[in-house]
């Protein structure tokens, strides 16, 4: 078994007087793609803030058995300011500038922005500014701002949350490629549960205060899910992804929700 990357021990997570997630416990693997799925207000966000370090949590223990690696963070979305007149490639090389580590010299810095955005397929984009960028264009910019750093850890919070069907898919599967081929450990946070399907290796769902866990064969099945959102879902496969329908209100049978894969 892979050596933990990170353990949560009767975990309680909130702010003073509000616990929003309680008794959580859970292990990431070194390695691992760990997808984590939960409505709004469910307390993704807060997990986030904890895992990175930037809220305490209330109660409990959480551990980074080898020391705390080096994190890299792709947001939900980033304000740009139109006014300011900053290129693609100067995020790139401000943030290793930002490190102030003695390895990074000149020659290096320029391998490592070179290397990122040919990984994230936006060298045409190098010169641009960052107001002239999509939505899908800038998620894939702060992708490579967070690989510069050469992380040990990729976390992103609904890192498609503003996207397409087209531009999801695309963003999803350049994870997964990166996770295979370099053997990142992900921490991916989104609503989207049907995204993570072929991709994640174990799900984390947040529903109800409780975090259920294990892998995608045993948690996305019509009666799993049923189970955890006490609604009738139906789940087909087809080539390895699944298809999640949920029976609606005003209508008999079932009606898909989400897009599947391919």
């Amino acid at each position: 078994m892979s050596m933990p990357l990170l353990t949560l021990e009767h975990v309680t997570l909130g702010y003073p007087g509000k616990a929003l997630l309680k008794n959580l416990d859970f292990a990431v693997s070194r390695g691992e793609f760990f997808g984590i799925v939960g409505p709004n207000g469910a307390g993704k966000s807060t997990l986030l803030k904890t895992l990175l370090g930037l809220l305490p949590p209330l109660a409990g223990h959480l551990h980074w058995p080898e020391g705390r690696p080096v994190i890299g963070y792709v947001p939900q979305r980033e304000r740009v300011d139109p006014i300011w007149p900053m290129r693609v490639r100067d995020v790139l090389h401000h943030t290793l500038c930002a490190l102030g580590r003695p390895h990074f010299r000149r020659k290096r810095e320029h391998a490592s922005v070179a290397e990122v955005m040919a990984a994230t397929g936006i060298e045409a984009l190098a010169n641009q500014t960052l107001d002239t960028l999509s939505g899908g264009e800038m998620q894939r910019l702060l992708l490579a701002r967070a690989l510069v750093v050469d992380p040990a850890v990729l976390v992103l919070d609904e890192p498609t949350a503003a996207m397409d069907l087209v531009a999801t898919e695309t963003f999803m599967n350049m994870i997964s490629r990166l996770h295979r081929e370099r053997g990142i450990s992900i921490l991916l946070v989104t609503h989207d549960l049907q995204s993570l399907s072929g991709r994640a290796d174990r799900l984390g769902i947040l529903q109800s205060g409780q975090l259920h866990q294990g892998s995608p064969e045993d948690l996305l099945t019509s009666e799993s899910l049923g189970r955890i959102y006490g609604q009738k879902i139906q789940v087909d496969t087809l080539r390895g992804r699944s298809f999640i329908h949920i029976a609606h209100e005003t209508v008999s049978g079932f009606e898909r929700i989400g897009a599947g894969g391919t």
